[in-house]
């Protein structure tokens, strides 16, 4: 039995593509035991598309897992991602160069989570005006 709460808000195609990896079996010999096409697949297992309900019981069976896993990983998921949409429309972040944080994809920092990390890349790399922006929006935050 896997623990489910090991898996909340991974994205079930990375799953997918993990047990892939782990079973030696291609996407496509996954396609062809599912009797679905290819494309299908991996649309799931690139984010492009989520698991039709019923298809998730499919995907249990041909990979062995619990009855219902990849359901509950879906929906998991999917309040993780509805969670998100929400902070990041409530709480805009202040204007920042990209160029500050030159080694990660600035597009994917989430304020939230990484608050004391971009803090400091501020106050390591920003200029006098983006120091004083991050500390009102974190004052703000408290």
């Amino acid at each position: 039995m896997i623990a489910i709460e090991t898996y909340k808000g991974i994205p079930p195609g990375k799953i997918i593509s993990h047990t892939l990896k782990k079973k030696a079996m291609t996407q496509r010999q996954l396609a062809k035991s599912l009797s679905v096409k290819y494309q299908t697949i991996s649309a799931i297992v690139t984010g492009k598309r989520g698991i039709p309900e019923e298809f998730c019981f499919k995907l249990d069976k041909a990979l062995g897992f619990e009855n219902g896993f990849f359901l509950l990983i879906q929906t998991y998921y999917k309040i993780q991602e509805h969670n998100k949409s929400i902070t990041q429309t409530k709480h805009i972040h202040p204007e920042i160069r990209s160029i500050v944080f030159w080694d990660i994809d600035y597009n994917t920092l989430d304020w939230g989570i990484h608050k004391d990390f971009i803090i400091k890349r501020v106050q390591e790399r920003g200029n006098a005006e983006e120091i004083e922006k991050v500390l009102k929006y974190y004052e703000a935050e408290a």
